[in-house]
């Protein structure tokens, strides 16, 4: 048990497939918002990937540092970000949390825009690696996490996302059903 279990019981670890899942939802708006920056025929997308750092850097750092701890997907997911204290973290660790994970997004994301095939399991590998941490630990942390000495936990407000499309499928099936 960790040092923030014991001191705060009622913050419970992010399972790893909501935690999947928020982070994919902050990453897909920031890889739209700096495709907007692609020059068509250049090899290297300096101007893509700049913007994608200043996006990442303020959807994952500024506006969880000004929400309590949580981004878009956090915030659609009922998750939030604490740190060892049991507080949204300070922006320095956010800042240090944000630059290991989006780096290794940003390598993902320019391996699977490029196509190299070889490259792609190359430069994929370090973030299933990273993340992969989550199911291994019984916190759920990610080696980022274990890093920056901050956790994903269970919030108590946010839009419950993953609880409306169970509801919403459930009651498609039952409609299907009868």
């Amino acid at each position: 048990m960790s040092e923030l279990a014991r001191q705060y019981p009622d913050y419970f670890p992010a399972r790893p497939w909501k935690r999947v899942i928020a982070t994919g939802i902050d990453g897909a708006m920031v890889w739209v918002l700096s495709a907007v920056a692609a020059v068509p025929g250049q090899a290297i997308q300096w101007g893509q990937i700049l913007v994608f750092l200043l996006a990442w850097w303020v959807l994952r750092v500024a506006v969880v540092y000004r929400n309590k701890g949580q981004s878009l997907g956090h915030w659609l997911m009922d998750l939030r970000v604490i740190d060892q204290r049991g507080r949204t973290p300070l922006l320095q660790r956010l800042t240090q949390r944000e630059g290991i994970l989006g780096g290794l997004v940003l390598l993902a994301l320019v391996a699977v825009d490029s196509g190299l095939g070889f490259a792609i399991l190359l430069l994929v590998a370090p973030v299933i690696v990273d993340c992969s941490w989550a199911w291994i630990n019984p916190r759920h942390n990610t080696l980022h996490d274990l890093i920056s000495q901050t956790e994903i936990v269970v919030a108590y407000r946010g839009f419950s996302l993953d609880r409306k499309l169970i509801r919403l499928s459930q009651q498609i099936r039952a409609q299907r059903s009868k």
